[in-house]
């Protein structure tokens, strides 16, 4: 007698095998019985009749921690001294532990197995990528220079740079049983040696406009991280520089940079070994408007469904801006003409990735969108976070309006939702940074960026009980960023305030002085800029609760002064500042969800604002984000108002 498919057998726990008997010379062929000794049940097939010559073996199905032995022995009923037995051994289910797997070293060599338990041997490794969508890549991956062997499940190789890199490890058994789990693996710097600083540069340019044809000027610049040999880029041509100390530079500007109408990008760039330009800041060329006014781009509203973040850059590097809107599941790239309207980059739109503990089908992107260059590329990037997932997912730009995801995926918040993030060189190392904002978690995390779009977690920022919106400047005056972030709260939960996070230089923080500040009733967005021109950096944030702007001016020193209250639309959700009638005082421009417009309130230069006639703009239904940009090229700032209520972005130019 044989059995089949053999005389043992290995399967895992809650599975089945049908075993089939064959009786050599057996006349009459009255077949087999069968018997099981062990776990689990038999059943035999067919009729139950002494003829049945297969049977169906189920493994226990309750829980199980250790490899279990069953027999089933089949008997010929003609012959009862002929039988034949096959064993099978049951195994739990396959997991992948969670495990805290060790630190590498940048040019270390690293050896470490990932930690399996139970399944049937021999299994298949792999680092879950997810679905192949238009290219994108749904997951992580082991760090660059290292290896999982499919086989052994053994990660080896040479760190070749620095960062956490968060992937989901998976293991298939002989039985093609799934076991996966979230892993990390963080890899430190070879050397602490920190290169030149990124600088990062506030918006405080004085002066901030200059009509056309004027003679040449003497720009002043304020912000953090200059060193000695940086230079103010006007349009990405170096100007004459002066460096003043590590926070003021000047520089000439030559009447041809300003003969005709234009808007510059205002950047600082410190040079090698690290080093690298600042965030950008307008300069408009362009004659002060008595009033302002705006008009639909043409071919506005784009049709964006659930538009709900939004940011303005240069993606394509062609000196024109462009917008990227976070919507839904995907990320819309407009590449900007020159002229207000815009042509879809060409993959856009794609599907954003998804952390690889949170394969949901709707991660819900946004609300905001950090731009940097994060991998040392010369292209500005993009670190989008995610309302539904605990990350910002970093994509690395190309320098042609498309994208890359980092291979170490993403940033972890360590919390849910994640509903802010900014990025500047919190520690002052070279690398951009992100401070990132969890809504509901009491967690908003600053992670140390290491160049190679890869993060590690540093210290936490302090935050108020619901933070939903942060600035980034030295509001303490010692030389380091550190972070505002406004706290909403209801008429039951009066928590609405500001925190003020004063930077160690270190990626570290502590509350700066008069810290926190109690606020309102519902805080829901914040720009930090100088508002009053003493070169101290002032803020101002909307409440949604109580339809006003509050405005502080700082003292430099942490603090800042009682707030001056100003009214505004129903629901200010969104807040940007600029310079909109080109008179050298910055403006602030409010989107107000409730009533579907934007409010212009038109700085006096004091701190105090007035708003502008013709003020509230209509827009879409329900803005929640909005971006200031001259999007014609005529010197003067436009608006793109992101509205999700009805699925568009208004482009709005001014007449």
């Amino acid at each position: 007698m044989s059995l089949s498919p053999s005389s043992s057998a290995a399967i895992d726990q809650s599975q089945s095998i049908t075993i089939t008997a064959t009786v050599a010379n057996d006349a009459s062929g009255q077949g087999v019985t069968w018997s099981l000794s062990g776990p689990g049940t038999l059943k035999q097939n067919g009729s139950l009749t002494p003829n049945v010559s297969s049977a169906t073996y189920v493994s226990p199905t309750g829980s199980i921690t250790t490899s279990e032995q069953a027999t089933v022995t089949a008997t010929s009923v003609a012959d009862a001294k002929t039988s034949a037995s096959m064993t099978i051994s049951v195994n739990p289910p396959p997991i992948v532990p969670f495990q805290a797997l060790p630190d590498g070293t940048v040019g270390t060599s690293y050896t470490q197995q990932i930690s399996l338990t139970g399944g049937t041997a021999p299994f298949q490794w792999s680092v879950y990528d997810g679905p192949i969508i238009t290219g994108w890549r749904v997951g992580g991956s082991v760090p660059d220079g290292l290896k999982l062997d499919p086989t052994t499940g053994m990660i080896t190789g040479t760190p070749t740079a620095a960062g956490t890199w968060n992937f989901e490890a998976t293991a298939t058994d002989a039985t093609d049983v799934l076991a996966f789990n979230s892993l990390s693996i963080r890899i430190n710097p070879a050397s602490t040696a920190k290169e030149n600083p990124i600088p990062f540069l506030n918006q405080s340019l004085s002066p901030s406009t200059v009509s056309p044809g004027s003679s040449g000027l003497t720009l002043k610049v304020g912000g953090s991280n200059f060193i000695s040999g940086a230079t103010i880029d006007f349009d990405g041509s170096p100007l004459t520089t002066t460096y003043v100390d590590s926070e003021h530079l000047s520089a000439s500007v030559p009447a041809t940079d300003v003969a005709s109408a234009k808007t510059a990008s205002i950047t600082v760039v410190n040079p090698a070994p690290g080093g690298g330009s600042s965030n950008p800041i307008y300069f408009q060329v362009g004659a002060p408007e008595s009033t302002v006014t705006f008009a639909n781009a043409p071919g506005s509203p784009l049709p964006i469904s659930e538009a709900l973040g939004i940011a303005a850059a240069d993606l394509n590097q062609d000196g024109k801006p462009d917008l990227v809107i976070a919507a839904g599941e995907k990320m819309y790239v407009m590449l900007g003409n020159g002229d207000g309207t815009f042509t879809s980059a060409s993959n856009s739109p794609f599907p954003v990735p998804s952390p690889p503990y949170n394969d949901a089908t709707s991660p819900f992107t946004g609300p905001a969108i950090a731009v940097g260059d994060f991998n040392h590329s010369g292209h500005p990037g993009l670190a989008v976070a995610m309302e539904q997932n605990e990350a910002a997912v970093i994509l690395l730009g190309k320098g042609d309006g498309t994208f890359a995801t980092s291979t170490a995926a993403f940033a972890d918040s360590r919390g849910m939702p994640t509903t802010g993030v900014e990025a500047a060189d919190f520690n002052a190392d070279g690398n951009l940074d992100l401070a990132l904002i969890n809504e509901f978690t009491g967690v908003s995390p600053l992670e140390l960026g290491y160049g190679a779009g890869a993060f590690s977690p540093a210290g936490d920022l302090i935050i108020p009980i619901f933070p939903v919106g942060e600035a980034v400047g030295d509001f303490s005056g010692n030389g380091n960023l550190g972070v505002a972030i406004a706290g909403g709260g209801t008429a039951t939960y009066p928590d609405s305030g500001i925190t003020v996070s004063a930077g160690n230089g270190d990626g570290t923080f502590t509350s700066a002085i008069g810290s926190p500040i109690p606020l309102g009733q519902n805080l829901s967005a914040i720009v930090a800029a100088d508002f009053n021109g003493d070169g101290k950096l002032d803020l101002a944030v909307t409440d949604a609760d109580r339809n006003v702007v509050y405005i502080l001016v700082g003292n430099g020193d942490g603090s800042f002064q009682a707030p001056i209250t100003i009214p505004v639309g129903n629901d200010p959700d969104a807040i940007v500042a600029g310079d909109f009638n080109n008179d050298g005082k910055l403006d602030l421009a409010v989107a107000n969800y409730k009533d579907n417009t934007v409010t212009l309130l038109l700085g006096n230069g004091d701190g105090t604002f007035t708003q502008a006639s013709g003020s509230p703009y209509a827009v879409g239904q329900g803005p929640v984000s909005l971006v200031a940009a001259d999007f014609n090229g005529d010197g003067r700032l436009d608006l793109a108002v992101a509205n999700y209520a009805d699925g568009t972005v208004s482009v709005l130019l001014q007449k």
